[in-house]
């Protein structure tokens, strides 16, 4: 049953929390609208509201079936009490009755002081003022420990209150007494008590007291409120009414709206709030008369279900001025409605004879139209026919701009493919005639030395590679200046393919070294590894571990690499 009544528990709170979206707001900067229309929404979640109250209550229930000693029994109906206080008097006047008897019993005279005060201001709320009377008196203020007076000097000024406003005029013995009252808790109740600003309020209002500091201080002890509990609705009550005393009637509208919002969260069926609040409604001018008929319906239902027999009267009698304005007002709506038929109905002609001359007239147009849109048909036609006739040119002038790019490019491949040609061509005559010359000089020296028969020479002439190492070296050098010639930039183009750190420097007496070299074939068309490796003098090994080496070092896809290679370099055109 405990587990039972725990999860009920935490799901009424769960609901509450559902219902409460607009707790963030605590500093309540906003406008009195805002916070009426949180009241509205909240109006209208009663019922969840109801369950969750009902929820808490079984669990206090269920706590107080476990009580077993007479302290226990009386904490556990102090707290029924508390939940019933403000929902249901005659369940609260129950418990506050069993804890009556649990004082008598035990000779508690704090218990039996706490609970006389709080059975008389159960009967008070009720309308039942003389048993009310009856069961305070019974309490010597003297005699009462001191941190009760505030609770009793405010439960004498509750009670005169209601007699006062029972017996009617501004000026009675009861609102003497009630006067007097007040003085006396403001000398015994201490700055920090709870409910020091309350009485404060209510000491302050309708007299010629001021207090600069009130308002500030319950400001600042409602700022943060969660808008939770019956505290809050107090504070904010008070406020309310001192900013009417002052005579600012926005902030009257809002701090009481600010109230009825605790009062109707907190499942309060003791609700003053509201009920002013439908009175400001109906009176500050605004028209609000739906809003105001709401709340005192809201009201009068909550007295009646508490029940409250005395503000149940006073509720019905502000209904009564409420629903008499909200029948005048649906008078005069009819009296609206009746003439607006009227107008409606002289509308309706004027309307029946536009409709007339518009039909009269769309047909005039429709004759109109077709002739137009046989018009526009065959606009359209020859439109088309011309679009297609651009479109046709278009296409053309397209074909032959890239015809004339394509055309172009091939006249710039042809130019360098014949300055290559002609470079190379030079190139390679000369290097014949120079062979042709050497070739004939080394003949002449071997024949002197043949003649003369210094075969020793010979045989030392023919064994040394040192002739054709030179003439390689001169070979390579010659094509390099001639290749650099032609491309002076494709150095810098091939190390900009290679990794920063990776990229290939010739030495200082070199143009190329056999890596750039074997790539400046391959620019100039030669791609076979084996025409590279004879021209080269090497092994096709040789070229083909030189090229893998160096794709690897490639910032692009190395089967991209060689023919990026074929694209680089901007070649030296020939002078004209």
């Amino acid at each position: 049953m405990n587990k039972l009544a725990n999860i009920i528990t935490l799901l009424g709170l769960l609901v509450l929390i559902t219902l409460c979206p607009f707790t963030g707001h605590a500093t309540f900067s906003h406008g009195s609208d805002f916070y009426v229309s949180m009241l509205d929404s909240l109006l209208e979640k009663n019922d969840d509201i109801k369950k969750a109250k009902l929820s808490r209550i079984a669990y206090f229930h269920n706590k107080a079936a476990n009580a077993v000693t007479l302290h226990d029994r009386y904490i556990a109906n102090s707290e029924l009490f508390e939940e019933y206080s403000t929902y249901n008097a005659d369940s609260a006047l129950k418990y506050i009755s069993l804890n009556v008897e649990i004082a008598d019993k035990s000779g508690n005279p704090e218990w039996i002081a706490r609970t006389r005060i709080d059975k008389s201001n159960l009967l008070a709320g009720t309308g039942l003022l003389k048993e009310a009377e009856d069961v305070i008196k019974a309490l010597n203020p003297s005699h009462l420990p001191r941190e009760l007076l505030p609770a009793y000097y405010g439960q004498m000024i509750f009670l005169y209150s209601h007699l006062g406003n029972y017996a009617g005029g501004d000026a009675n013995e009861y609102y003497t007494k009630e006067r007097a009252f007040k003085d006396s808790i403001m000398r015994v109740i201490p700055p920090d008590h709870k409910d020091y600003l309350w009485y404060k309020g209510w000491d302050i209002l309708g007299t010629d007291k001021t207090d600069p500091t009130l308002i500030p201080a319950l400001l600042k002890k409602v700022e943060g409120s969660q808008l939770n509990s019956r505290e809050d609705a107090k504070d904010f009550y008070i406020l309310a009414k001192l900013y009417e005393w002052q005579g600012d009637r926005e902030n009257h509208r809002k701090y009481m709206t600010l109230s009825a919002i605790c009062d109707v969260k907190t499942a309060n069926a003791e609700i003053s709030s509201l009920e002013d609040l439908a009175k400001i409604m109906f009176d500050n001018g605004k028209g609000d008369i739906d809003r105001a008929y709401s709340y005192i319906n809201y009201s009068l239902n909550k007295a009646l279900s508490y029940p409250n027999r005395g503000k149940a009267f006073g509720i019905a009698r502000t209904q009564d001025k409420i629903n008499h304005a909200y029948q005048q007002r649906n008078r005069e709506q009819e009296q609206r409605i009746h003439t607006f038929l009227v107008l409606v109905c002289i509308l309706a002609v004027i309307l029946i004879f536009t409709t007339v001359v518009i039909i009269v007239q769309n047909k005039k147009l429709k004759r109109q139209r077709t002739n137009l849109d046989a018009a526009n048909k065959e606009l359209n036609t020859h439109l088309h026919q011309l679009s297609q006739t651009q479109q046709q040119l278009a296409d053309a002038n397209t074909q032959l701009t890239q015809l004339n790019t394509d055309l172009y490019k091939k006249n710039e491949e042809l130019n360098e493919a014949n300055y290559v040609k002609e470079e190379y061509i030079g190139y390679i005559f000369t290097i014949c005639s120079n062979y042709i010359g050497k070739l004939e000089e080394f003949r002449k020296s071997i024949h002197v030395k043949a003649v003369t028969r210094k075969y020793k020479e010979i045989e030392t002439s023919t064994e040394s590679h040192d002739i054709v190492k030179k003439e390689l070296k001169e070979f390579y050098k010659s094509f390099d200046t001639v290749f650099l010639h032609i491309y002076p930039d494709f150095i810098n183009d091939f190390n900009a393919l290679l990794q920063p750190d990776k990229q290939i420097i010739p030495k200082e007496d070199e143009l190329l070294n056999t890596e750039l070299r074997i790539y400046a074939l391959v620019r100039l068309g030669i791609s076979d590894s084996v025409k590279i490796a004879e021209f080269l003098h090497c092994s096709p090994q040789t070229v083909y571990n030189n090229r893998f080496r160096v794709r690897n070092k490639a910032i692009i896809p190395r089967e991209e690499f060689a023919e990026t290679v074929r694209t680089l370099g901007k070649f030296m055109d020939s002078p004209s």
